[in-house]
């Protein structure tokens, strides 16, 4: 295989559009209001929401559901303890602490386990199935919903597992393991067989973040190289003899997130603590900043092809969500104070196939 290609060349979305600084929150209201003023109700009546309601968020103790059109909110469940709060792929089951899975409609439950796993993946393209790193790093299960037993996937034995991803196909999911201190990305089977090795560290690169693009052709992965930075890479998983970088970091910065969508790439960036954490979208327009709060920030994901949300705020104090549009930048707040935020947006079906990759070492990085 040919180098991977160097910061600065092969750079297919140039531009960094929004960076949400830090700073000083001010005054917090009592409770979670909407754009209208409104207060969220603490009381909960379950009821039932639309495809348009991609906006979820926990206020008080449950979890809501808001149409980014109408500033409408319902309640869905209680949610005393969000944990991930990631959506399925169908967006009628949530993921929340302890692998509890909590549904829409006739979807399947899972009530919480005495496991609480850091690393998780919701399985594709109709979420039978939960991914997760084991508490030892050294093996990867798997939870469904509707049963409480687990099921041993792991690919590799003598490694410890750092990240994991199922593709849109749900056929094979991608994972990086350690192994005599260096990190390689790989993909296998949906039940851990046929490991295929597609990224090789070099030296000491160590790998933040993994994300599939391009209805499943692209992967898109957070390299942390020895000097300091980090480059966001682009692996075609058919053909590609290296994988461009698409954004490089600041010194000292990390990606905690890599969220692909039509306009380009959302990231989560931050320099080793919560205060630093901001958001930032690169696209193959150029824009100034949007200044949003002075607050921390994160990508939390893309209401539609033009549209991402941004949670302002963390760190022990509560958050505000917000709409920012990819060409304009304009930012709309949608809902303030909240605990924890989520998109619930139900993949395109029937889901793309998994595409075929040549046998090989795979790319560096």
């Amino acid at each position: 295989m040919a180098p991977l290609a160097r910061r600065g060349a092969a750079v297919c979305l140039p531009a960094v559009l929004f960076c949400v600084s830090c700073g000083g929150g001010g005054e917090r209201n009592e409770g979670a209001t909407l754009a209208s003023g409104e207060p969220v109700q603490a009381e909960c009546v379950p009821a039932g929401v639309g495809r348009a309601s991609t906006v979820t968020f926990v206020a008080g103790g449950n979890a809501w559901a808001l149409n980014p059109a109408t500033g409408r909110a319902a309640c869905l469940f209680a949610a005393p303890r969000p944990g991930p709060f990631e959506w399925g792929p169908r967006a009628d089951r949530a993921l929340l602490a302890r692998l509890e899975v909590k549904p829409l409609g006739r979807a399947p439950s899972r009530a919480a386990s005495p496991i609480d796993p850091a690393l998780t993946a919701w399985g594709r393209p109709t979420g039978k199935s939960i991914v997760f790193v084991s508490r030892d790093g050294r093996r990867l299960l798997k939870a469904h919903p509707g049963s409480t037993s687990f099921e041993d996937v792991t690919p590799l034995r003598d490694a410890d597992y750092t990240l994991v991803a199922y593709h849109p196909s749900g056929l094979a999911f991608v994972f990086v393991v350690r192994r005599n201190g260096h990190e390689s990305i790989w993909m296998s089977s949906n039940v851990g067989e046929r490991p295929v090795q597609l990224v090789h560290g070099r030296l000491h690169t160590r790998f933040e973040a993994l994300a599939w693009g391009d209805a499943g052709q692209t992967l898109y992965f957070a390299g942390r190289h020895p000097d300091g930075r980090v480059h966001v890479h682009a692996l075609p998983l058919v053909g590609a003899t290296s994988a461009p970088v698409v954004w490089s970091s600041q010194m000292g910065q990390h990606v905690s997130a890599i969220l692909p969508g039509w306009p380009g790439l959302a990231l989560t960036v931050d320099r080793s603590s919560c205060a630093s954490r901001h958001a930032v979208l690169v696209t193959t327009k150029r824009a100034g900043a949007v200044p949003l709060a002075g607050r921390p920030s994160r990508a939390v994901g893309w209401l539609d092809d033009h549209h991402l949300l941004v949670a302002a705020g963390g760190c022990g104090e509560p958050i505000d969500l917000y709409s920012v549009e990819h060409a304009t930048l304009a930012a709309r707040v949608l809902v303030r104070d909240v605990d924890a935020a989520s998109v619930r947006r139900a993949e395109p079906l029937p889901p793309p196939p998994l595409p075929i990759r040549g046998e090989g070492r795979g790319s560096f990085a």
